[in-house]
């Protein structure tokens, strides 16, 4: 489904072209190629809930959400939104969280469209809103004029749905240079093995994936981990990721399908 893209696998080659467009007056551009419509493990309206907990102590909730088909500058776009919400509140620390991130994303091609994100910590607020341009491999932060991005840029978000459509082998490692902001490439994903886990009431058999992105407070240092279902739906069914001091893991408390 992904066209030109550039994914290198270690230990087990893994490639496929890629390449972009460009603004009018440089080098001749070239067309982002639109595929047929092939299924993605996700579809609109699934709906996923988490409890999120700060060590072993529970501190709040969090959902992972296909919202729908939007469309953008004439795009139709997967619309996916995460939410995280909760604190703990320790005699010598308190933490608190609430963060949306929302991208939207080219339902043909699977190149990221917009990104958003609004976090509130320790009382105050982060707002980031991107515009992201694929067609001429540049994207735009705020009102603020355009940058450079790459090839079939994806973002933060969008790239814990690519991961579900995608093999994984375990023992590789898939160099991903895709992320819009060229200083956060390659993310890489390396494959660490097979666990089951219980969550929403179930024993899973999961993927577990390590995440490493390096502009990324929660994933920069390789400590992240990410279980994905075993299976043709490839849901996320926990996530661990660093917090400020320790970590924060999100587990699987229900999971809908679409409709």
């Amino acid at each position: 489904m992904i066209l030109n893209l550039a994914t290198r696998v270690t230990r087990s080659a893994l490639s496929v072209a890629l390449g972009g467009t460009l603004l009018m007056g440089a080098p001749a551009p070239t067309r982002v190629a639109r595929l047929p419509a092939v299924a993605h493990p996700f579809t609109a309206l699934e709906h996923a809930e988490y409890d999120v907990r700060y060590g072993p102590i529970h501190a709040g909730s969090g959902t992972l959400s296909v919202l729908g088909i939007d469309t953008v500058r004439g795009h139709d776009a997967y619309r996916f939104r995460l939410t995280i919400g909760g604190g703990v509140n320790l005699v010598l620390y308190k933490y608190t969280l609430r963060d949306t991130m929302e991208s939207w994303v080219d339902t043909a091609t699977f190149t990221s469209l917009r990104f958003t994100q609004q976090q509130w910590h320790k009382g105050n607020l982060r707002s980031k809103h991107y515009e992201i341009f694929p067609e001429r491999e540049s994207y735009r932060d705020g009102s603020n004029a355009e940058q450079s991005s790459v090839s079939n840029p994806l973002d933060d978000l969008s790239l814990f749905f690519y991961a579900r459509t995608i093999p994984l082998t375990v023992g590789s490692t898939i160099d991903i240079p895709r992320h819009f902001k060229p200083a956060s490439n390659p993310v890489v994903l390396k494959v660490v093995g097979r666990e089951t886990i219980e969550a929403a009431g179930k024993q899973w058999n999961t993927i577990v994936v390590q995440p490493i992105i390096k502009t990324s407070t929660m994933f920069s240092d390789g400590d992240g981990r990410v279980w994905l279902s075993d299976d043709s739906t490839r849901v996320i069914v926990q996530l661990n990721a660093k917090a400020s001091i320790g970590s924060i893991t999100m587990r699987l408390k229900s999971f809908t399908p679409a409709p």
